[in-house]
């Protein structure tokens, strides 16, 4: 495999991309680097742009006092210092939206996240875990009016071919069955993107009119 430098468009220059390649058992990366393409085991399941994998590993070690469970006093021990909220086991979490920060918090979100019952739950439960380290745009400039923004966010049932995606403007998730088309066939097919807002609107009960 030859990774290029070419551009798709002049508007579009080339991005120093990784690759994670995952199936239902485990995850590897894969780096074009200045000293040719990597290939690293991935036990975390998690990627994110910047920097170089193995950086973003390393840094992993700075968060190991993280946790979900409610903290312990190690300050001092002539203090009564005690927990006076929920979470805070997980003081020091990076909150901010570089690519590095977002890898920590990825990781500890997925690490901690609990299996549902059903694949709607575990569906569910997985664009929380990436909803915890989504863009909104005005957070985070790109340039002259224009913002970081999570575009859309996306996963797949490998054994069924159901593929679910939410979009920026479209919270609610979209499922689409990959396998209902003939993967024989020689056609491309096509699905509208959902990228408008879709809202339910609750509406009130009609009053018995005896009342």
């Amino acid at each position: 495999l030859t990774v290029t430098d070419d551009a798709f468009a002049e508007n579009l220059p080339p991005a120093p991309l990784h690759w994670l390649l995952a199936d239902r058992e485990k995850a590897v990366v894969v780096e074009a680097v200045k000293e040719g393409l990597q290939i690293y085991d991935n036990p975390t399941g998690v990627l994110t742009n910047n920097p170089p994998f193995l950086e973003q590993m390393f840094r992993l070690n700075d968060y190991m006092h993280v946790s979900a469970r409610e903290p312990e006093n190690l300050f001092c021990d002539g203090l009564p210092l005690k927990s006076y909220s929920r979470g805070m086991g997980a003081l020091g979490l990076p909150g901010d939206l570089s690519s590095g920060s977002r890898f920590v918090r990825a990781v500890f979100t997925r690490m901690h996240a609990v299996p549902g019952d059903s694949e709607e739950d575990n569906v569910g439960q997985f664009f929380h875990i990436l909803g915890s380290v989504e863009q909104q745009a005005g957070c985070a400039r790109a340039g002259d009016n224009r913002w970081e923004r999570t575009v859309y966010a996306s996963c797949c049932n490998t054994k069924s071919g159901v593929y679910y995606y939410t979009t920026y403007h479209n919270c609610r998730i979209t499922a689409v069955d990959l396998f209902a088309e003939p993967l024989a066939g020689g056609k491309l097919s096509f699905y509208p993107l959902r990228t408008g807002a879709d809202i339910f609107c609750e509406l009130p009960f009609p009053v018995p009119q005896d009342l």
